[in-house]
């Protein structure tokens, strides 16, 4: 395991505990989660070493890279996925006017496939071998093993998407810098993260399934990260509200807590979470952020 003795984002050594919780899907062991008292960033600490995280990544219910349909939650996911994949593929084209898209963590590639269906050129990257594999063989995608954005000269796409990725990156700092470096001059990033400070965070405190021990080593709210972006030659210009997200987390983090889903009570809080979040008393449980690049 690799301990931090300072703050991934800010580099300040004032950190402390802040949460403990567990990785309820994989290994079921505790994980302890601290924070940097000068910047507010949240990390998981300590994290595993990167070769051995990929262990931590086997389990069924990592829906994005099996893709499975069976079971009332899987076909539930599937519906929604359907829709928010029609939702981002006009937000990119809206928002960035792109002709050459690179998504980061493409999963089996069904949001990549939307992408190339509407015109742009497209490649991917995807470390799951799997799921790659699904990604090329169904939609006859370009998808990269190679997980090191150094592959691509400077300059070579006009946008780029990590959907729910920036989360799982060990080098933020490096990456985003890495990221500035082979967008375009006035080129886009579009970023989704879960956010700690939406009120379902609140309600379900160490139960709550977007803190998803260990593989998430960031946890981000909007501050810390608009504040990684800005450093690295970004602007925000928009912020989103992922508005299924609240549900999804909601029933995972019942049956974390529970055993079952509570499909009704996932739902309530889901919902509550969303209204007290459009009444900004809260933050979405999920937030995309479009950042535009400047040289």
């Amino acid at each position: 395991m690799i301990r931090l003795d300072k703050c991934p984002l800010c580099n300040s050594q004032n950190i402390k505990f802040w949460l403990k919780s567990n990785d309820y899907s994989t290994s079921k062991k505790d994980f302890s989660i601290y924070r940097c008292e000068g910047c507010t960033f949240t990390f998981t600490n300590p994290r595993p070493y990167e070769k051995n995280i990929g262990e931590y990544y086997l389990s069924d219910s990592y829906l994005s890279h099996t893709n499975k349909k069976k079971g009332l939650f899987n076909t539930l996911y599937q519906l929604v996925r359907k829709k928010a994949i029609k939702s981002k593929t006009n937000l990119l084209q809206k928002t960035t006017k792109t002709k050459h898209h690179l998504d980061i963590g493409c999963g089996t590639g069904e949001f990549l496939n939307a992408c190339k269906k509407s015109g742009i050129k497209t490649v991917g990257i995807e470390p799951s071998k799997n799921a790659r594999k699904m990604a090329i063989e169904n939609y006859q995608l370009d998808v990269r093993e190679n997980t090191d954005i150094n592959q691509f000269d400077d300059n070579t796409f006009d946008s780029l998407s990590m959907w729910h990725v920036l989360e799982h990156i060990y080098d933020i700092n490096n990456t985003v810098k890495g990221l500035s470096k082979i967008i375009k001059n006035n080129g886009y990033a579009i970023i989704a993260v879960p956010n700690h400070k939406s009120y379902d965070a609140k309600f379900y405190k160490k139960y709550w399934a977007a803190w998803d021990l260990p593989i998430h080593l960031n946890h981000f709210c909007p501050i810390t990260v608009v504040k990684l972006f800005k450093e690295n030659g970004f602007s925000m210009e928009k912020k989103i509200g992922m508005k299924y997200d609240s549900f999804y987390v909601s029933l995972l983090s019942n049956e974390y807590k529970s055993g079952r889903k509570q499909y009704i009570k996932g739902f309530i809080v889901g919902l509550i979470s969303n209204i007290l979040a459009y009444l900004n008393l809260y933050e979405f449980s999920s937030t995309i952020y479009i950042f535009k690049n400047h040289k």
